[in-house]
């Protein structure tokens, strides 16, 4: 097997294919570059900071991709009544986890998923100030994508891992070693044919002025602390980094959702077993 390293999406991405197949691995990263272009909040040019800049209730024509997203994240706002929230950049912005756009300002920024709509395969509107960040969606996304390429030039078997977000195909079993919420490497699991996707934020809490800040907002946007480890199986990347936000501000909504999208959810005090 060769495997191949490139940074993009905030991190670092890994393909693994078999030798015979390292042509391909362009394409796959090809495909994740047009999904950071055009989902990235920081990018300026990105079709994140075009809706951030319009004015509200101007119709924004953005990439079809960026649209397919957006239906994702509303249908996961609706499933779990309003906790997975891709308009909780303000939060992040205030708390210091995101940079301020130019020219926005984070408290003037009240609109929630509810506010969106999408017109069609390539419009969307906004009706309130927001800031959306899709960001480990994103990311599970493009991994998705990524072995979509794959997959389309023929290659038989391969592993895609964007900094914790996982997915394989192929017959092949993979040993996957989760890091638990304190960065010490935890358990091995053996998968295959599946995607994973890891979170805690052990590391990222802070407090400022008695209020704990984290990149995890819950019920109420509120920032929620989550020590430990929370990984969750699904069947795509974007669906299973979404539920382990979920999983983390909600676990009883999160395993109603998992039982509907399929899957499995893996905790650090599981000790390898299924919750």
């Amino acid at each position: 097997m060769l495997t191949r390293c490139k940074p993009l999406l905030g991190t670092f991405v890994e393909i693994t294919v078999p030798e015979a197949a390292a042509a391909a691995v362009d394409g796959a990263f090809a495909a994740i570059a047009d999904v950071h272009a055009r989902m990235s909040f920081h990018n300026e040019d990105s079709d994140l900071a075009a809706l951030r800049n319009a004015r509200c209730g101007l119709v924004v024509e953005v990439a079809p991709q960026t649209v397919e997203v957006l239906r994702i994240a509303l249908d996961l706002y609706r499933d779990s009544n309003g906790l997975f929230d891709v308009t909780i950049g303000h939060e992040l912005v205030r708390s210091g986890f995101l940079p301020r756009p130019e020219g926005t300002i984070p408290f003037a920024c009240p609109g929630t998923s509810a506010d969106i709509e999408i017109v069609d395969d390539c419009r969307v509107r906004c009706h309130k100030a927001m800031l959306i960040d899709l960001g480990g969606i994103a990311k599970g996304f493009a991994v998705d994508r990524a072995v979509a390429a794959l997959k389309t030039a023929g290659v038989p078997e391969a592993l895609v891992n964007a900094g914790g977000d996982l997915r394989m195909f192929g017959a092949r079993e993979w040993n996957v070693q989760l890091r638990d919420g304190d960065g010490a490497l935890g358990m091995t699991i053996a998968l295959a044919d599946c995607a994973i996707a890891s979170s805690s934020n052990a590391g990222w809490r802070r407090r400022r002025i008695g209020r704990l800040r984290t990149p995890h907002i819950g019920r109420g946007r509120v920032a929620v602390a989550a020590p430990a480890r929370v990984s969750v199986i699904a069947e795509r990347c974007v669906i299973a980094d979404a539920l382990t936000k979920v999983a983390i501000a909600a676990p009883e909504i999160a395993h109603e959702m998992i039982t509907r999208y399929g899957g499995r959810i893996l905790r650090e005090s599981d000790l390898g077993k299924a919750a």
